[in-house]
């Protein structure tokens, strides 16, 4: 019989990665996996704790010191990297030490967990930096990579930040507001990313894996809101050439502008996904869906922001 692989998180304190040590902990998927490993700053925390009490193991280590961080993977197969894009350094030296010639990790998924921006004709920071991870990691020749794609959280879209303001009735799209926008809940992609590993062996996993929980239009969306509890929505438009150039040229820190326009160009929309083989027929979990967010918030999300 194969070794099960041990399956080790980093960031698994934060918002999406409690989600994937929940999912990796799960019973459908925890007995495919040899151990289910924490990597903290703080073993004693109360996340760290509450994991322990669940079956996962913790190991710490301490940003100052590299050699903690390296041997906090030692004897690991699967890395899955959840940290936050303000990280102090810490992916470089992740990096470092999954890239050494003395490292056990075979296959090691990147803090992605958003839209391709692989494929943007355009620079961001952010961006810039996950791809600047991505090119320091790849110099591991024999070490898998895979990059995660679900689109939009669900959960964090329906929001000012996306010109979708709850709190004051008013929705202004960036074009017409008619394009399908691949929308995946941070649950699901926490049942996604355990299913995966629970299936494919390391050596076969793929380079990338697309989700994608629902796709709907910000029309749709409105629809959906409204007749959920919103009441009335003022919907206005911008023109989408425009909107995109002035992004462009007077670029943020947050992303939130750019993922405006690109939903507008279908830039968001995974046509092909890898839904069936992580969850063939739904039979594993259902996918949560924005109808049933809008809902579960009576057409409110973000209202009392």
């Amino acid at each position: 019989m194969a070794k099960l692989p041990v399956i080790a998180v980093a960031g698994g304190t934060g918002v999406l990665g409690k989600e994937i040590v929940r999912a990796l902990l799960d019973p459908k998927f925890r007995s495919k996996y040899q151990d289910v490993i924490l990597l903290t700053r703080k073993a004693t925390s109360s996340d760290a704790l509450d994991w322990t009490s669940k079956g996962a193991t913790v190991r710490e280590y301490s940003e100052d010191n590299d050699q903690t961080i390296t041997d906090a993977l030692v004897g690991v197969d699967v890395l899955v990297n959840v940290v936050a894009s303000i990280d102090n350094g810490f992916k470089s030296k992740l990096a470092a030490a999954v890239t050494s010639p003395s490292s056990d990790v075979k296959l090691y998924i990147p803090s992605e967990f958003g839209v391709e921006h692989y494929l943007h004709d355009f620079q961001h920071p952010e961006w810039d930096k996950k791809k600047a991870h991505f090119e320091a990691v790849q110099k591991r020749k024999d070490l898998k990579l895979c990059l995660i794609f679900p689109g939009l959280f669900i959960e964090w879209s329906v929001a000012p930040w996306f010109g979708l303001n709850t709190k004051e009735g008013k929705y202004e799209f960036v074009g017409s507001g008619d394009t399908p926008v691949s929308f995946t809940s941070i649950v699901d992609i926490g049942n996604a990313v355990a299913s995966a590993l629970a299936t494919v062996p390391v050596e076969s996993f793929p380079e990338k894996l697309y989700f994608s929980g629902d796709a709907v239009s910000l029309r749709q969306i409105t629809e959906s809101m409204k007749a959920a509890g919103a009441g009335e929505i003022e919907v206005s438009t911008v023109d989408q050439a425009e909107y995109r150039a002035k992004t462009i040229s007077t670029p943020g820190l947050s992303p939130a502008a750019y993922l405006r326009f690109l939903m507008a160009e279908g830039k968001i929309h995974n046509r092909r996904n890898d839904n069936e083989l992580v969850n063939p027929g739904g039979k594993l979990w259902k996918w949560r869906t924005m109808k049933e967010y809008a809902q579960e918030t009576r057409g409110r999300p973000w209202a009392n922001l």
